[in-house]
């Protein structure tokens, strides 16, 4: 069995280029990059991306890299740490089957050298598919059985390597520099700390750090730069018995998984998510069952007697009443159905102040009860099948069903340009004119023209 991959996935990363991927697999990156824009400039908005920018902004330091919607350059560590934050504080972000969200990590980290070294969109777009390409089969590779992932893990513990391959590519590292930027990278990567987030009524509300996303981004940046001026690291972290894996607090590793098909398959990039809604993934198909109903038979909230959501064992964790912010409404299915029933808009507008306290809300939200389905639990167990089955009373006795098996945004039933776009769009307003966000989406179409992207970065301020 093979064992030793670090180095072989380092030379992947050297010898790619541009144009060894197929022309699909980069459009598909760019609509990510797009996205994960839109989810920064929505993410800026909230209370947790201003608690973010602010602290950050105050401490001044070289103007070197931009915050997304923040007005004001900052060193380009930092910049990457709070793009990376933002570009998931409203739970808005692509996702890996389930399991964690790479474009928060990869494309802040990948945005922030490129603007400071004032490389081409072509290096960058081609530093963002190799954060996808290598560091989503080192976190799938390493995904813990059911029972240890009760017990521990954490999903921007593995996106660390994402991070630093798409830092160390914008470098142009070379061999010895990005074996030294991943061993780096690999041994301060965040804590597993997924159990740990609050998910108990007694431990709520839950932990702004989450995943995490920016610290990763962080991370990574911090390693690459080190790593380029001489810095050591163990040029076999992911190796044997002892590897990363162990550190990350999972109890099995594929490494066949972490190169099967590399330079040849690219399913780790194209089977990205997206998300219509801005909360936790595991909600998304009772929310377009919500949405179906709502659509099919003109529901307002006012004229729902109760909803029952029928699904797999995790989202029925997320039966609660009153949560206490933005974060802890992102894993509250009673709340975050209720804003589909009303009609809101998906992102900052869902987690206002005022909404959060509204008694109508609360009231609505209040209709809602969860149950575990076994056969949909064993399909999310199985087949990471992310299923719902949702029923509506009406006060007026009439009853309505809906079943969704994969939600919208996954691969299988992807958005289409134009939804990204109008995604893109409904979160930039918060910052950008039309026009402005109009140059944005062209260029980004455009990606790989762009000669620095810097000018680019400039347009993002807000």
């Amino acid at each position: 069995m093979k064992t030793w991959v670090t180095r072989e996935l380092a030379e992947y990363a050297v010898h790619t280029e541009y144009q060894d991927y197929p022309r699909a697999v980069v459009e598909q990156v760019k609509s990510l990059v797009l996205d994960s824009l839109g989810c920064m400039f929505g993410g800026r908005q909230t209370d947790l991306g201003k608690a973010i920018v602010t602290p950050i902004r105050s401490m001044g330091g070289s103007e070197e890299s931009t915050i997304v919607g923040g007005g004001a350059r900052v060193p380009t560590i930092q910049a990457a740490f709070v793009n990376g934050t933002t570009a998931n504080a409203l739970d808005y972000d692509d996702t890996l089957f389930g399991m964690g969200h790479p474009g928060a990590s990869i494309i802040p980290a990948a945005l922030a050298i490129g603007e400071w070294v004032k490389a081409s969109g072509k290096d960058v777009i081609t530093a963002i598919l190799l954060g996808y390409d290598i560091g989503d089969r080192i976190g799938l590779a390493i995904q813990p059985t059911y029972e240890r992932l009760k017990q521990v893990w954490g999903v921007g513990t593995w996106q660390t390597f994402s991070a630093v391959v798409a830092a160390a590519k914008v470098l142009k590292l070379d061999l010895k520099q990005t074996l030294n930027a991943y061993g780096v990278a690999g041994a301060t990567a965040p804590l597993p700390n997924t159990q740990k987030w609050g998910w108990a009524l007694e431990e709520r509300p839950i932990h702004w750090v989450k995943e995490p996303t920016g610290w990763p981004s962080w991370t990574g940046t911090t390693a690459a730069i080190l790593a380029r001026h001489g810095f050591i690291g163990n040029n076999h972290i992911l190796d044997g018995d002892n590897g990363f894996w162990v550190m990350a607090g999972s109890d099995r590793c594929d490494y066949e998984k972490m190169t099967a098909g590399l330079g040849s398959q690219y399913e780790v990039v194209t089977n990205i998510a997206l998300k219509p809604y801005s909360s936790c993934r595991w909600q998304h198909a009772t929310l377009d069952c919500v949405k179906q109903l709502k659509e099919e038979h003109c529901l307002e909230a006012d004229d729902v007697q109760q909803v029952l959501v029928h699904s797999f064992g995790w989202a029925c964790t997320q039966e609660l009443y009153g949560p206490a912010d933005l974060v802890d409404a992102q894993f509250c299915i009673p709340y975050t159905v209720t804003m589909v029933l009303m009609g809101i808009h998906p992102g900052p507008e869902w987690y206002t102040p005022e909404r959060l306290r509204s008694e109508q809300v609360l009231g609505a939200s209040r209709k809602v009860r969860i149950a575990l389905d076994p056969v949909l639990d064993k399909a999310y167990f199985e087949r990471n099948q992310l299923s719902a089955r949702v029923e509506i009373q009406t006060k007026q006795g009439q009853r309505f069903e809906a079943f969704v098996d994969v939600p919208r945004g996954d691969p299988r039933k992807p958005l289409s340009s134009e939804e990204i776009e109008d995604k893109f769009r409904s979160q930039a307003a918060y910052s950008l004119p039309e026009e402005e966000m109009d140059r944005v989406i062209d260029s980004v179409h455009g990606f790989e023209n762009i000669q620095d992207i810097s000018s680019l970065m400039a347009s993002l301020a807000g």
